[in-house]
């Protein structure tokens, strides 16, 4: 019997391994992902790219380290928190951001007191768009599939009549927890 279920008992072993490790790390997010990572090129940012750039032919949209309006032809889709320790791409996490400027911010956190407001108001500006514009909207489902699986930013931050207030709150009471853990396992902090 052992050896007709030799796969299963294994990926049981595994499965139990990782709750525990999960259970016992609790400040480590995407614990599975960082113990067998997914491939670079796995990544999907099509969607969230075409989002945005739907926003900007209705709105600028305002890069969160320059303070410039984002051109259309020369920005990154970039995380907020980096990949490397959420692991994964959320839309809540994801930013546009001007080409230049990623490469040098790399896997470091911006700073939350310079940057959360502007970036908090360029997820604000799309979530208004969201209710008011069917296009946006049909681009945000777009996202669905590989981007919008925290059942905390569905139930509660991308729902329909949240003011901009309760939409900061929001995000910041969910973000604000994980950007505070990648600083305490050692992630850096950006000098723009």
């Amino acid at each position: 019997m052992i050896q007709d279920n030799t796969v299963a008992i294994l990926g049981w072993i595994q499965y139990e391994k990782i709750k525990w490790l999960q259970n016992n790390n609790p400040e480590i997010p995407g614990l599975v992902y960082k113990l067998a990572p997914l491939d670079e090129k796995m990544r999907k940012l099509t969607h969230v790219r075409k989002l945005w750039e739907g926003i900007m032919d209705i709105k600028p949209v305002i890069d969160v380290f320059k303070d410039e309006e984002i051109e259309r032809d020369s920005y990154d889709v970039d995380h907020f928190i980096p990949w490397s320790f959420v692991m994964n791409d959320e839309l809540w996490n994801l930013m546009p951001m001007d080409s230049s400027l990623n490469s040098s911010k790399s896997n470091k956190l911006p700073d939350w007191k310079n940057f959360f407001m502007r970036f908090a108001d360029n997820q604000y500006m799309m979530y208004e768009l969201i209710y008011e514009k069917p296009g946006i909207r049909k681009l945000y489902e777009g996202c669905y599939r590989d981007n919008l699986h925290s059942i905390w930013a569905n139930t509660e931050l991308y729902r329909k009549g949240n003011t901009k207030d309760e939409f900061f709150g929001i995000l910041e009471k969910n973000m604000s927890p994980v950007y505070d853990s990648a600083r305490r396992q050692g992630y850096e902090v950006w000098d723009v």
